[in-house]
């Protein structure tokens, strides 16, 4: 998934070059669920189809800048069918009442029109206090 052009143009750090990188990026994360804490450090899942289990993408939520931001991406052959809004959602509402969170940050390139639908059907709202040159900010409250 991480060589797709989607991902490569939308979330470029999350583009490896070799299996080394992801090795190490994937033992990241694992020791990450040491402690369980999105505002010091990522928490990620995996998005499944829920008639076949088959891994689709992943959602999780990470510190940036003193917010929490929900990330997710969901591979190009199942864009389109509902089950980024779905996991955004599912997930928000989720962590917002497990780690008591006050608000859950969807931060995306202004150019990323899919990615700010995903987020306004999930129930993220534009807030326009955090203007940015590139990037759009949505709050899940």
């Amino acid at each position: 998934m991480s060589q797709e052009e989607g991902i490569k143009k939308w979330l470029p750090d999350q583009c490896y070059q070799n299996k080394k990188e992801a090795a190490e990026v994937i033992n990241f994360l694992i020791e990450c669920y040491s402690e369980i804490d999105p505002s010091t450090k990522p928490f990620v899942l995996g998005i499944e189809l829920n008639e076949n289990s088959d891994l689709i993408g992943h959602i999780g939520l990470s510190p940036v800048g003193g917010l929490i931001e929900v990330g997710y991406a969901v591979e190009e052959k199942h864009q389109g069918a509902g089950y980024a809004t779905e996991a955004v959602k599912g997930f928000s509402d989720w962590a917002q009442k497990e780690f008591n969170l006050e608000a859950i940050w969807g931060i995306v390139g202004k150019e990323n029109l899919a990615s700010a639908k995903v987020l306004e059907k999930a129930g993220y709202s534009p807030d326009k206090s955090n203007e940015n040159i590139d990037k759009d900010y949505y709050c899940f409250v």
